[in-house]
């Protein structure tokens, strides 16, 4: 009865503490122990702290038993108190912030005799709320990676959260994957835009209020037929809720002002002024590399980072009004690849007087694109064609693009993207553009597959305006077509694909010299041909001394894949010969001037077996000059073939065929180079002490 009666004292001098004391919990202290040790409790409820024996403190700082600093969410002390049976109220203390909270007595040995308190916070946060809603997965990755701090503190704070068709579209404009979209050099700040700090339930959202978020920018809501939405994205789920906040669900993603765009591509796809550029980018199948984020994703070695010197619709349109075209035709025909690609670099500015050539190195995908602020006068870049392009810079800061043939003015300057940088252009770079023309008689079109016929595919053959008739290769490898032209008519070549892969044409004028080819590939199709006039008229001139003979071949029957035979004529280049398929000899008639000096060059590009490639060449009486079809060893170049010369005092047939040795080709610099690039200037040296100079067109 005695220990009852002790008890129920004891009982009602607590509970007068705990009414001195009131608080949501509360947590005694005795000698060496807090009674619970451990407690969780939500945030903004409030713990009283009662010493009931002892002398002792609550310490939240340092650790006495470690010296090292207990990092709670916030710091609580409170100073020693002793106790006594009827209880000393030490505080109450409010805890807001969630987190994990420990505490020690610091007095005396208490530590170091097991006196510490563990309390938890513990909230449904933002954090919380957004690992237990559906179809907002990425974005929560994405929200947790880069802004923690939001989801976890007091707040509050509304997100605007993109849902999974949102995440998709972006990911899709950007050509970049989920996680290579974390790599974007903006994210956090990207993220902070879709977070405004305070309160807003959708009940106070308005049409025309205006947020500004935690990375600084406004966010506009409007209020279209009942919907609203937060800049051009709908909210489409409202008043998800959190100790600290709230969660709107949105269908697109936002992005702050002043951020560079997607990729060039996309820059170029959303102008209203580069409609036709955009179609020739496409139609040249360059689109996908100017899509591709090489700056951003690092797991591939891709193209990249892009300049584009984008010419404007009308820029386009004068252009093919200068070949005689409409801008359809011109997207159609055989100019197009060459044009598209004098006006985009793959990497970075050159200056000829560096020690090193940049250029060589401008397509691994590290380099710099070209902004305004990176070049100077006199400075050249090379473009896709392999072609330079020199910048003037005039004092007023208007920069210019000197071309191989005319010089532009950029208009527009740094549209900067995530791969590159567009600028936009006055005029379209052109090119030599040589005409296309061959001998009267009658005329035969040679198509080839890959012995699956053309699978639907067909050329519409067209002569002063009028179809002629359409042509296809059923099945089989190879099919011709004759026809007859007469002097001044006008041939076009349409190629119309309805199917397949590894097509390829070629059309032989009445003395069977070739005129055009072209071949497709499984991601290339065969171009088509414009403007072919008929018919040169034969050269009676004394100046002619026949006809020389190229032969080609291949080992395997795969003609020469990715390569070509490019013949120069006077330093000048005359002839690019192709063959598309098959193990030869393919014949190419070739008419050679007196005293004309010819190089034969090899350009073989990414090709497995070069060894398989091989060439003849025959002088106009069927003499072998140049042999390189050999079974083991890949084609060599032939360089300063003089098959007849005209000089006084010497027998032309002596001379015929007369080969010198060429020891290597430098630039002005005096560094050997291995390759004709348009625009240069190469020495020649032979090995009989001969040095020529030529300018390469």
């Amino acid at each position: 009865m005695k220990k009852v009666f002790l008890s129920t004292l004891f009982l009602i001098s607590i509970l007068k503490i705990h009414a001195q004391c009131e608080a949501d919990h509360t947590v005694l202290l005795n000698d060496f122990n807090f009674v619970p040790s451990e407690l969780v409790i939500l945030p903004g409820e409030s713990v009283a702290f009662i010493n009931i024996q002892g002398n002792h403190d609550l310490n939240g700082g340092i650790n006495s038993v470690t010296g090292e600093s207990f990092e709670n969410p916030v710091e609580f002390n409170l100073e020693p108190t002793i106790g006594s049976a009827e209880g000393v109220c030490m505080d109450t203390l409010v805890f807001d912030v969630p987190g994990v909270y420990n505490f020690d007595s610091s007095v005396n040995f208490d530590a170091q005799s097991g006196m510490s308190f563990t309390l938890t916070v513990d909230a449904f946060d933002l954090n919380d709320l957004l690992n237990s809603m559906e179809n907002v997965f990425e974005s929560t990755y994405a929200f947790q990676a880069f802004t923690p701090d939001y989801l976890t503190s007091a707040g509050p704070w509304t997100l605007f959260v993109p849902n999974e068709a949102a995440i998709d579209d972006i990911q899709a404009y950007m050509s970049l994957g989920q996680f290579d979209m974390l790599s974007i050099p903006d994210f956090p700040e990207i993220m902070q835009y879709h977070i405004a700090p305070g309160l807003f339930m959708a009940e106070d959202l308005a049409d025309g209020m205006s947020l500004t978020s935690a990375q600084g920018q406004s966010l506009d809501i409007t209020e279209v037929g009942g919907s609203f939405y937060v800049e051009d994205a709908q909210i489409v789920s409202t008043n998800f809720t959190a100790f600290n906040g709230v969660v709107h669900v949105i269908d697109r993603c936002l992005a702050p002002d002043s951020l560079p765009g997607a990729n060039v591509m996309k820059v170029i796809e959303e102008s209203p002024d580069h409609q036709i550029f955009e179609e020739a980018i496409i139609a040249a199948n360059l689109n996908d590399d100017l899509s591709f984020q090489a700056t951003i994703d690092d797991t591939y070695d891709g193209p990249g980072p892009w300049t584009v010197f984008a010419p404007t619709d009308n820029a386009f349109e004068v252009f093919a009004a200068s070949l005689n075209m409409t801008v359809d035709e011109f997207i159609d025909s055989q100019y197009l690849y060459e044009i598209v690609t004098q006006h985009i670099v793959n990497g970075c500015v050159d200056n000829f007087n560096s020690p090193n050539e940049i250029d060589d190195d401008c397509n691994d995908g590290l380099s710099d694109a070209i902004t305004t602020s990176s070049i100077s006068a006199g400075a050249v870049a090379t473009n896709l064609d392999g072609n330079p392009l020199q910048f003037i810079v005039l004092d007023n800061g208007t920069i210019s693009v000197i071309g191989l043939n005319n010089t532009v003015n950029i208009t527009v300057t740094d549209i900067l993207t995530y791969n590159g940088v567009v600028h936009v252009v006055d005029a379209v770079l052109s090119t030599e553009i040589a005409p296309l023309e061959g001998t009267c008689g009658s005329w035969t079109l040679e198509l080839q597959s890959n012995s699956n016929g053309w699978e639907g595919s067909f050329l519409y053959l067209e002569v002063n305006g009028v179809i002629i008739d359409d042509i296809i290769l059923l099945s089989g490898n190879n099919t011709t077509y004759d026809f007859a032209v007469n002097a001044g008519d006008v041939v076009n070549v349409y190629y119309v694909y309805e199917g397949g892969d590894y097509q390829s044409y070629a059309l032989f004028d009445g003395e069977n010299q070739l005129v055009v080819q072209t071949s497709g590939t499984e991601t290339n199709l065969p171009s088509s041909f414009y403007g072919i006039t008929a018919c040169k008229e034969p050269n009676t001139s004394e100046t002619i001394c026949g006809d020389i003979t190229l032969a080609q071949y291949n080992d395997s029957g795969n003609g020469w894949p990715s390569s070509s035979l490019d013949v120069y004529r006077n330093g000048t280049l005359d002839y690019t010969v192709a063959m598309p398929i098959g193990y030869g000899p393919q014949i190419t008639t070739i008419s050679a001037n007196f005293n004309d000096s010819f190089d034969f060059i090899v350009n073989s590009t990414n090709l497995f077996n070069p060894e398989e490639l091989g060439y003849r060449v025959y002088d106009s009486e069927g003499a072998l000059i140049v042999d390189q079809n050999s079974f083991v060893v890949a084609p060599q170049n032939a360089t300063n073939i003089v098959f007849c010369e005209s000089e006084q005092g010497f027998d032309i047939s002596e001379t015929k065929g007369r080969e010198a040795r060429l020891i290597k080709m430098v630039n002005i610099l005096g560094r050997e180079q291995k390759e004709h690039k348009k625009g240069s200037v190469l020495f020649y040296i032979y090995d009989n002490g001969n040095v020529d100079k030529k300018v390469i067109h």
